[in-house]
């Protein structure tokens, strides 16, 4: 597989982020009309671009991903698009208080984003 293709992967999957990320930073002291369907779409291209991204990794030389490390970032990006899209349906419905749903999404993101770039940092050597 050339590396051109893994690397527009890894650019739609940092546009997910970004975009998930992003609604969830400019919309944190919100009380209401949470950007709920940005957040949908943020978490659903992460983790369906991540998932092909651990595929071209199994596919690699290098032996495969860090199992734990895919493991959790799975299970963190699922919890933050089921929150996303519970808080879509329930903003949808007119209801309040949906502030639990929105930051659950928005910190099961950044604690990914934080997996990501610290996992295998030189601080932990």
């Amino acid at each position: 597989m050339p590396a051109f293709v893994n690397e527009i992967f890894v650019l739609i999957h940092l546009t997910g982020m970004a975009i998930l990320v992003g609604a969830f930073i400019l919309n944190m002291r919100a009380k209401e009309n949470f950007p709920f369907k940005l957040m949908v779409i943020g978490a659903a291209i992460q983790l369906a671009t991540g998932t092909i991204l651990v595929g071209l990794a199994y596919m690699g030389d290098d032996g495969g991903p860090d199992n734990l490390k895919i493991t959790i970032k799975s299970l963190l990006a699922t919890g933050a698009l089921i929150a996303a899209i519970i808080g879509n349906k329930r903003q949808n419905k007119g209801e309040k208080n949906l502030q639990p749903f929105f930051h659950t999404a928005g910190g099961f993101a950044v604690i990914n984003l934080v997996i990501a770039v610290l996992w295998n940092a030189e601080i932990w050597s």
